[in-house]
């Protein structure tokens, strides 16, 4: 990809975040075949910020400055770049069992503001009418605008395609084989042109002492005669080169010394020639491949980006229900996919999976951004089929374990990580995902895989034993003095001596809470362990000895919880009954209300880490600088409603900062300094 493309992807990037006015809308143009499309509201995004902050801003600065490095006449401010900032812009993918188009849109308010981005950065193109076409090297990279819209595309074949053999033969490429025969042929014909070059390359593999040398002819005509005998390298005496009789000019040749790497490099370069010269015969059959099958690609971009300007199919994509409902006016920033299917098997050829299918059921999913006054929020959701939804909903009836929240103090604790499903089900559903996976390939071994699983496993028990929800509450990192072993050796009478040593090491500090009903297996578990060492037992909770680990874990069982811990002092607390819980109506609401939650507390984090983990303290404060300008992140999922499940990510902003879009803007700018 050109550089002035990626100038003007990261213009396209800037512009999308800034407009001043309502103006044409181009996603009515986009195909209804898009197997993606990308969306991004300048509208919205200019209320945050305006241009001329934009332009004072460090993305700002530094985005106007790469412009200026590619061109002759920089832009000294963003609109210059001659996009209408008041609408919309786009990317999108189509594709289809032999190329891949990815596509950018943007609205035209200036046509020659556009044409001097081109001019100014030396890149040539055509006008025709008021239509003005780019084309790279080999027409994959086209570019085509006028005063209303700027179309680029980048097609790209796939591999998968041009790999079939009727295709190869009808477009007159070369397959593995005849390549390697092409090869052979060409090397045996390079090496007979001049038995001086494979006396040569004899002498070049088997170089042994002595520093070879390079010859260098200036003559490009062919000799009558050659009369000259070959160079020997190593320990055999060096002869030196005999003139060779020529029509009209002589021969001269100059010795350089030159290293034996090199040496073999030009050997290879002669085997491999196939004209006598440096280049590559290898080289130039894959080149020709690659022309012939650049040149069928470009035609197809040539029509695509015609029939797209010259609007020839009339569905668009608002023609699709599935995306005209994940369209929302307060987002940002759109992603919307047709289906997890299609795009995994577009970019994931079928050669490869040998017809796995592992998103099976999987439908259309889409990614939505709000920058808004007080948090960064990104929401989700996928489609599923009415099986897969099925499933769903029966595994994620189970919710988190109310009990949990009486071993939660938010005071002490930097983030935690909870979720629920239904151990019982998941497992009475796995053999069928498996099939559904595998069982277009493996029918039969899937099938009686299924059968033994199911024999072997017993469902409900398991799932009284592990319930399906736990919690982990992450308190932060702490150092701990360990001993290890280490020798010392005597210079002396060359003998070792076993020592032990102490060092720090950065351990990190959490709690983990899993619901069990059942813990006869754990007793039995916990009773070999004390039995052998490994265990050892505490006033109502246990210590297990992991051998080489700096890591202490501690471990009880209450209230049909089992709890493991690197706090021994927590961990006698809850056996004792004193430990003290505080759980805010925020925390208990997104634990109790998804079936997956998260939270991170970057602040908490802050002056926590030790300054070794980071390699000094000036990253450390650099690191610590970033944490505390950071808000509290928050990750949920909502329950599933009909076929969509969908979920949320979101980050508060600190008081101090006016709007998301400007709080982004400082935190870059803030890693920067």
């Amino acid at each position: 990809m050109n550089s002035l493309f990626r100038c003007l992807t990261a213009l396209f990037l800037a512009s999308l975040t800034f407009t001043t006015s309502s103006a044409q809308d181009l996603m009515r143009k986009i195909p209804s075949n898009a197997l993606a499309v990308a969306t991004i509201k300048g509208k919205n995004l200019t209320e945050l910020m305006s241009l001329t902050e934009f332009n004072n801003s460090f993305i700002g600065k530094e985005l106007l400055a790469k412009q200026a490095g590619k061109s002759d006449h920089p832009l000294t401010a963003i609109e210059d770049a001659g996009f209408n900032f008041g609408s919309s812009f786009y990317y999108f993918n189509q594709s289809n069992d032999s190329v891949t188009y990815n596509c950018f849109l943007a609205p035209v308010k200036n046509v020659a503001q556009v044409d001097a981005l081109y001019k100014n950065a030396n890149q040539k193109f055509n006008v025709k009418g008021d239509m003005r076409s780019y084309y790279n090297a080999d027409s994959t990279e086209v570019a085509q605008w006028n005063g209303e819209m700027f179309f680029f595309v980048l097609a790209s074949g796939k591999k998968e395609y041009f790999s079939q053999p009727d295709v190869r033969e009808r477009l007159g490429l070369k397959d593995l084989m005849d390549r390697s025969l092409d090869i052979a042929v060409d090397t045996a014909t390079a090496v007979s042109v001049d038995s001086t070059y494979t006396e040569n390359i004899e002498a070049a593999v088997e170089a042994v002492t002595e520093p070879p040398v390079k010859v260098e002819r200036k003559t490009v005509k062919k000799a009558k005669e050659s009369k000259s005998k070959s160079v020997s390298y190593g320990a055999k005496k060096k002869k030196p080169y005999k003139k060779v009789a020529q029509e009209k000019v002589k021969e001269e040749a100059i010795v350089v010394p030159v290293d034996a790497e090199v040496v073999a490099d030009s050997a290879v370069a002669i085997v491999t020639d196939g004209y006598g010269d440096t280049a590559g015969r290898h080289t130039t059959v894959y080149s020709e491949d690659d022309r012939k099958k650049n040149a069928l690609i470009a035609k197809w971009t040539e029509k695509m980006v015609t029939d797209f300007m010259e609007n020839k199919d009339n569905r668009s994509i608002l023609d699709n229900k599935d995306f005209v409902k994940s369209i929302d006016a307060q987002a940002e920033a759109t992603i919307w996919i047709s289906g997890v299917d299609k795009l995994f098997n577009t970019y994931m050829p079928s050669t490869y999976l040998k017809g796995l299918s592992f998103f099976n059921g999987y439908g259309s999913g889409n990614a939505r951004l709000y920058l808004e006054d007080k948090t960064i929020r990104m929401a989700s959701s996928m489609t599923f089929s009415n099986e897969i939804a099925s499933v769903l909903k029966r595994v994620h009836k189970r919710k988190l374990n109310k009990r949990f929240l009486k071993y939660v103090n938010e005071d002490h604790m930097i983030g935690y990580l909870g979720y629920a499903l239904d151990t019982k089900t998941y497992l009475e559903e796995y053999p069928k995902l498996m099939s559904k996976i595998y069982g277009s390939i493996f029918a039969e071994e899937i099938g009686m895989a299924a059968d033994l699983f199911t024999l072997l496993l017993d469902e409900a028990a398991i799932g009284k034993v592990v319930k399906g929800d736990a919690l982990f509450i992450f308190n932060g990192l702490s150092q701990n003095e360990v001993s290890y072993k280490s020798y010392e050796y005597n210079e002396d009478n060359f003998e070792s001596k076993e020592v032990m040593k102490t060092k720090k090491e950065t351990l990190p500090d959490f709690l983990l809470m899993i619901s069990s009903e059942d813990t006869r297996l754990i007793d039995k578990l916990i009773a070999y362990g004390v039995k052998k060492e490994l265990v050892k037992k505490g006033a109502g909770y246990y210590e297990l000895s992991i051998p080489k680990s700096p890591l202490a874990l501690y471990f009880t069982i209450k209230d049909n919880i089992m709890f493991f811990g690197t706090s021994k002092s927590e961990m006698d607390n809850i056996a004792a009954n004193r430990y003290v819980a505080h759980v805010s109506a925020k925390h208990r609401k997104t634990l109790m209300s998804s079936n997956y939650a998260a939270y991170f507390s970057a602040k908490k984090l802050a002056g926590k880490i030790p300054s070794e983990e980071l390699g000094g303290t000036e990253k450390l404060e650099k690191t610590n600088r970033v944490l505390n300008a950071l808000g509290d992140i928050y990750l949920k999922s909502n329950p599933i409603k009909g076929n969509v499940l969908s979920g949320q990510v979101s980050m508060d902003i600190p008081a101090n900062q006016p709007n998301a879009l400007k709080y982004l803007f400082s935190i870059v700018e803030d890693a920067q300094k």
